[in-house]
């Protein structure tokens, strides 16, 4: 069951049989959970440690007119809400659903407290989650005061190039997923690609985005 936790970055460093003691003495669950299900709502309080370990999870914020923005979406083996768990705020900040069929590890919030005392690794492993998810969130207020969907694109690929090596960006969004990430409707996305190819500055295939002109990009946002 543990073999999965491994390649959390949580539990970084630590070996199967490290992972099996110390869940020995960690009071957890193992809890399924089905596609659409709503896990938690925006506002209810943090009190356990929550890691994803089958599934997908995704994260949106519902504005006063009822208008949904998806904010994040979490693979496996991901820690849920990991920077919000502790503070004085320690409330979801999101609606957090499921997109697909899965499985979570829910730890106490007192156990996992304890557990961080006695492992300094996984001590370390938490901190640089919690510093991640910060640096997220600084960035994802970036985004969302981008106005235009030109703006938005080029934020979202010039992110992207920093994991990249080459001008060649993978896509792992749908254009249907991206429009619902960018908070715009899925033609007007489709459109401004199409300008941007007009442009020279991109071609975008389905599964990858080949940057043509990365200087032009970043003059759509004033760089």
């Amino acid at each position: 069951m543990y073999r999965i936790l491994l390649s959390s970055p949580l539990f970084r460093g630590l070996t199967l049989e490290e992972l099996d003691a110390m869940f020995l003495k960690v009071d957890h669950q193992i809890k399924q959970f089905r596609s659409g299900e709503m896990l938690a709502m925006a506002g209810e309080e943090v009190n356990k440690a929550i890691l994803l370990m089958q599934g997908r999870l995704q994260g949106e914020m519902v504005d006063y007119s009822g208008n949904s923005l998806k904010i994040e979406e979490l693979d496996p083996p991901q820690m849920v809400a990991a920077a919000f768990l502790f503070g004085p705020q320690n409330k979801f900040p999101v609606f957090l659903s499921a997109k697909t069929d899965g499985k979570i590890l829910v730890i106490q919030k007192s156990e996992f407290t304890e557990m961080l005392s006695s492992e300094p690794r996984v001590m370390v492993n938490y901190m640089n989650i919690v510093s991640g998810k910060a640096q997220f969130l600084s960035g994802k207020i970036t985004f969302l005061s981008l106005k235009t969907i030109r703006e938005k694109i080029a934020y979202y690929l010039l992110q992207k190039t920093k994991n990249s090596t080459n001008n060649k960006i993978i896509i792992d969004q749908t254009q249907t997923n991206l429009a619902d990430l960018f908070g715009v409707t899925r033609p007007s996305l489709t459109r401004t690609i199409l300008e941007l190819e007009k442009q020279g500055i991109l071609n975008w295939s389905r599964d990858f985005v080949l940057i043509l002109n990365i200087k032009k990009l970043n003059t759509i946002l004033g760089r």
